[in-house]
């Protein structure tokens, strides 16, 4: 029993899967084209939120650096710590009534006794100046009742060793009156030049 298969038929079948075919690969080109573009996006929001964790990481370690250091050394007269507040008295010669403070009461406990320098956290050097930068500056800002008040405004930078060979870096500044105290930490994603991530963390104290 023979089959008659008509050729024009064939024809049709063949002419139909061809574009069928490219049809189904163009969908899953455009299809695969969207995952990769997807995937893409998703690697760079990620890093990007790693990135910003760490700056924000090394901004909260400095700002908790210079509380600490601000609270623990204290002058005496003022009972302030010792980032300067008076615009209208030295800086380092407010820095070194303090320090020469401190080191009265470390003697007094068999202590040895200290210099600015010596002065760190995370191991960072906040007040020498050829590693940290240190300098402060006339401040001047009106508080909530209107009124003017002059204070000092301290800036440094911080490189904090992590003990793992890596280190965290930020920039801090603090504005200080005798009733007012506030610490701007900047943090970076790394050490190092070029294009960074920057998170920032504000502490402020008013009294009033």
């Amino acid at each position: 029993m023979k089959f008659l298969i008509n050729k024009k038929q064939i024809k049709r079948v063949r002419g139909f899967i061809i574009p069928l075919t490219l049809l189904v690969t163009l969908v899953i080109l455009i299809v695969s084209s969207g995952i990769s573009i997807i995937l893409a996006k998703e690697l760079y929001f990620s890093k990007i939120s790693r990135e910003s964790q760490i700056a924000y990481y090394a901004a909260d370690n400095a700002l908790m650096c210079t509380i600490m250091v601000d609270d623990q050394y204290i002058n005496p007269v003022s009972g302030l710590g010792i980032f300067p507040y008076d615009g209208l008295l030295d800086a380092n010669n407010y820095i070194q009534a303090v320090i020469t403070s401190t080191n009265a009461d470390r003697q007094e406990h068999g202590l040895s006794t200290i210099t600015s320098d010596d002065i760190k956290c995370a191991t960072s050097a906040i007040f020498k100046t050829s590693v940290s930068s240190f300098s402060a500056t006339p401040f001047t800002r009106v508080n909530s009742l209107g009124t003017t008040e002059n204070g000092q405004k301290s800036s440094f930078n911080m490189k904090m060793d992590l003990g793992d060979g890596t280190f965290r870096c930020a920039s801090v500044m603090v504005n200080k009156t005798s009733m007012f105290r506030q610490i701007i930490a900047r943090g970076f994603t790394s050490c190092e030049g070029g294009s960074k991530i920057e998170r920032a963390v504000v502490d402020t104290t008013e009294i009033r």
